[in-house]
């Protein structure tokens, strides 16, 4: 009987490491699906994870060290620059694309600062989307043409990638307390930032750094 020709165990196990694994975290199911679909279709890109919400999505990516991360930045629970602060904490080698709808200038350095390798807004073709996933996962940093160019006359250039996560969390009406808890810094701290954020952006009160916020497209 003709012996069957086919992969051997080491030669399917040395194609399975050749697999990139990914794991998605945005809070917008279409958004996601469209995504995980699209990469499913290459047959070199393999799904690890899938999830909505912040500290779940950072359990799943601690827990299964994928290749590459893509993430939203506004996502319940824990948002998306928090999420890169604390992987980067835990390894400084594993590729993070942000994915979000904010405005390029404004966020793009800032998730550059905290630790990500590109950033693609989702108003972009999912081609496009697509190109930059696998341009990160080759080891090219993917960052808007005009990310350095943030508007210097809101003082948001000022802003330290710290003190721009809290704006978020104020201005989606987060408490002092549950913002220093999700950071791991302690209340006096938190509104030591709070201070800052009103001296910085020439603002007196929570009420207008929301409309702040919000003007700039900052919160959803």
């Amino acid at each position: 009987m003709p012996k069957t020709v086919g992969r051997s165990a080491r030669d399917h196990k040395k194609w399975v490491k050749k697999m990139k694994r990914i794991v998605i975290i945005d809070d917008h199911p279409m958004i996601r699906g469209a995504l995980a679909s699209a990469l499913r279709s290459d047959s070199e890109l393999e799904i690890a994870g899938e999830s909505g919400d912040g500290e779940e999505g950072l359990r799943m990516v601690l827990a299964s060290s994928p290749d590459l991360v893509v993430l939203d930045l506004d996502l319940p629970s824990l948002d998306g620059l928090s999420m890169i602060r604390r992987i980067r904490a835990q390894d400084g080698k594993m590729r993070i694309l942000v994915l979000s709808a904010k405005p390029d200038h404004v966020m793009s350095p800032h998730t550059q600062q905290a630790g990500a390798n590109g950033y693609v807004n989702k108003v972009r073709d999912l081609s496009e989307m697509l190109t930059a996933v696998r341009s990160v996962l080759h080891g090219f940093d993917c960052f808007p043409a005009n990310a350095l160019h943030t508007s210097k006359s809101s003082g948001l250039d000022s802003l330290s990638p710290r003190e721009m996560e809290v704006l978020q969390y104020l201005a989606r009406g987060v408490s002092n307390k549950d913002i220093a808890s999700r950071l791991f810094l302690s209340d006096k701290t938190v509104s030591t930032y709070k201070t800052r954020l009103f001296e910085k952006l020439g603002l007196s009160s929570l009420a207008a750094l929301i409309e702040f916020a919000t003007l700039h497209k900052l919160i959803d």
